[in-house]
């Protein structure tokens, strides 16, 4: 990066009042974004209403930002603050001293160890959908991945969360809801005039009630497990047993409904999409696909897998780390700058955002060899140890990394296991599939396969 400092960052001047808004809105975002790359360079300024919002993508600029400056550049922005409608103060919204102390409580329960105990549950839910899958290849049927992921990571956060607390009543609310509450959720992110939004009566009193159905029903297993003497090997028992060393204080029943409702989100549908983006690229690259049926016929044979065994299918967690390169789950972050400050020798205004894409870090030429190519071998040991730490960043990056990506990561290995040891996925349009940039990077219209026995 340069060394000239307090350089002003050049952008478009956009539209009076509204700035670049309807830009942003775009479902063309990321083209737009990265159009101002290429025009501006890795620093460009532009304007959301009366805000400046700086667009950073280099990730050297991407580390300054999440690590040496966090407290200058915090996640007290619009975006957020209606995300925190539906998550509340939890280890992912929270601030300063308030997230500091989240973190270091809830920390200890994602430990690699800890969440290895619940391989169990993934395989088991793994297991339930595919011989579901055996029913529809008898009828020469076809599957919706995307549904089908979200159905299967759903059922695997529920019982991670909860072991067996919720009835099946209670399984179809969270159900229900959920595909409604994001929806809403993305759509408020990507459009942020609150002013607006209270126009729109019916789906806000349906954004509310949708929150307070899970609500009612977090609540209630919180409650009871308050006044229960049994055990449970489950998150929220983990959770509700992690203590502050200095006060003695543990998570409050408001603080635990946070967190519980952040892993429902983030263990959810950012998992299902990945896996969507994986089975639609392995369907058009047979000589990957081939490499991980014999992988898996190698370490696993027919036994269903193990925490122990996911160490040695390594090449599955290449291609899942590589689906995350492509299309990472969140495409977009913001930040608030607290105050005025210089970022790699340009500077930055207080009381603005900067905005950082793994989407566009993923595909930054300077960092990524043939960036559009899909090749599980840019993670092998030595070249992913020769990569520029913050260029790939599916999780986020610094004192902030996403705590659940152990186990994002091993769920999404075992569905590929499984799923490989049974059957193969083929597309059934050879038609390309677009990605629909919200907060998350969904396959635009999903995928339909046809199952293949193997």
């Amino acid at each position: 990066m340069s060394d000239i400092k307090n350089i002003v960052p050049q952008g478009p001047s956009g539209y009076p009042l509204i700035g670049n808004l309807l830009n942003l809105a775009s479902s063309q975002r990321l083209v737009w974004l990265q159009a101002l790359v290429d025009k501006y360079g890795d620093v460009a300024k532009f304007k959301l209403l009366k805000r400046e919002v700086y667009l950073i993508n280099h990730p050297d600029l991407v580390r300054e930002l999440l690590v040496q400056k966090i407290d200058n550049y915090t996640k007290k922005t619009v975006a957020f603050s209606i995300v925190k409608k539906v998550l509340g103060e939890s280890t992912f919204t929270a601030t300063g001293d308030v997230w500091k102390r989240k973190r270091k409580l809830v920390q200890p329960s994602f430990h690699k160890k800890r969440i290895s105990n619940l391989g169990e549950i993934m395989t088991d839910a793994i297991e339930d959908m595919l011989n579901d899958w055996e029913l529809v290849c008898d009828k020469n049927g076809t599957v919706e991945v995307t549904d089908a992921m979200m159905r299967l990571t759903l059922t695997v956060v529920v019982k991670a969360l909860f072991s067996t607390a919720l009835s099946k009543e209670e399984v179809q609310t969270v159900a229900d809801v959920f595909t409604p509450l994001l929806d809403e959720t993305n759509f408020r992110a990507g459009f942020p005039i609150r002013m607006l939004h209270k126009f729109r009566a019916k789906k806000n009193a349906a954004y509310e009630k949708n929150i307070a159905d899970l609500d009612e029903i977090i609540f209630r297993i919180i409650r009871e497990r308050r006044t229960s003497t049994a055990t449970h090997n489950d998150l929220l028992q983990m959770l509700m047993e992690a203590q502050d060393e200095e006060t003695s204080e543990f998570l409050s029943d408001e603080e635990l409904r946070d967190e519980v409702m952040t892993v429902f989100i983030a263990g959810h549908e950012t998992t299902a999409n990945a896996m969507s983006w994986l089975w639609a690229i392995l369907s058009q690259q047979p000589d990957i696909r081939k490499k991980v049926e014999q992988e898996v016929a190698e370490i696993l044979g027919d036994k269903k897998p193990t925490a122990a065994d996911f160490p040695n299918l390594s090449y599955s967690l290449k291609v899942f780390k590589e689906t995350l390169r492509l299309y990472p789950p969140v495409p977009i972050l913001p930040r608030r700058v607290e105050a005025d400050d210089v970022l790699g020798g340009y500077k930055i205004n207080g009381g603005g955002e900067v905005f950082f894409s793994a989407y566009l870090l993923h595909r930054h030429p300077d960092f990524w060899k043939e960036p559009e190519v899909f090749d599980p071998h840019r993670f092998d040991r030595e070249t992913e140890r020769k990569q520029h730490p913050f260029a790939y960043l599916p999780f986020g990056g610094g004192p902030r990394i996403c705590l659940g990506n152990s186990f994002a990561m091993m769920e999404a290995v075992f569905i590929v296991a499984m799923t490989t040891q049974r059957f193969r996925l083929n597309l059934v349009s050879d038609q390309p599939i677009e990605p629909l940039i919200s907060l998350t990077t969904r396959p635009k219209g999903g995928v339909e396969v046809t199952l293949e026995r193997r």
